[in-house]
């Protein structure tokens, strides 16, 4: 995912600025999951043929991705898991219900919304675990919350890492520098939105930008 299309993601969720603090490299010798070994170009793929990865692979993905079990990725009114309701709109198919049974050649003005109506479910399911049982957290280790349920220290190396990690398990690579303090930097805004939880609300932006972007759902 190319920079700036991550901060476009940051800017329309709470608009980033370029004068907040950044967290700090460790350095290979301190932490190699921290300093993002790579901040080069993206290459050109040889075939150039991206493909929506569907409900099936989008559901299972994010399990894997995420350390979620199936069913509990995404379940609408806790009932019926949302790769069977907004299946078509992922571009599925349904002959049983709906009578659809071919594949849509393009996706529809829903599907962004399904999309991230399943990133965003599977992202809470983590961040409850990660936040009510931090001992066993899986993406957020070491991320410490106030009182008041603030980021005790943004610039902190575990917020940095659990960036990375978030990072690792979408799009299966290191972020760059910028793509790593944009997520960062994105702590300070959600804060000053005056939201309830700003240091849970961050996870759930963090994750949320992460997972829903282009390089996490085609591939």
């Amino acid at each position: 995912m190319r920079p700036e299309r991550l901060l476009l993601t940051c800017l329309l969720l709470t608009g980033c600025s370029e004068k907040l603090p950044i967290a700090v490299d460790l350095g290979p010798g301190a932490d190699a999951g921290v300093t993002p070994g790579w901040d080069g170009g993206v290459a050109k793929s040889q075939k150039g043929n991206l493909r929506f990865k569907g409900p099936e692979r989008l559901s299972l993905d994010l399990a894997q991705a995420l350390e979620l079990p199936a069913a509990s990725v995404c379940n609408e009114l806790g009932q019926y898991p949302c790769q069977n309701v907004h299946g078509v709109a992922l571009g599925g198919v349904d002959p049983y219900e709906h009578s659809v049974y071919e594949t849509a050649s393009t996706t529809g003005a829903t599907t962004p919304i399904a999309v991230e109506r399943i990133m965003l479910s599977a992202c809470n399911a983590r961040i409850a675990l990660d936040v009510n049982t931090p001992a066993s957290a899986v993406v957020f280790k070491g991320v410490l919350l106030t009182a008041d349920g603030k980021l005790a220290d943004a610039a902190s190396p575990a917020v940095a890492t659990a960036v990375t990690s978030l990072v690792r398990r979408a799009w299966l690579r290191d972020p760059t520098v910028d793509e790593r303090d944009t997520l960062v930097r994105l702590a300070a805004e959600v804060q000053a939105t005056g939201a309830a939880a700003p240091g849970v609300a961050w996870m759930q932006a963090a994750c949320l930008a992460v997972f829903s972007s282009a390089e996490a759902v085609f591939y």
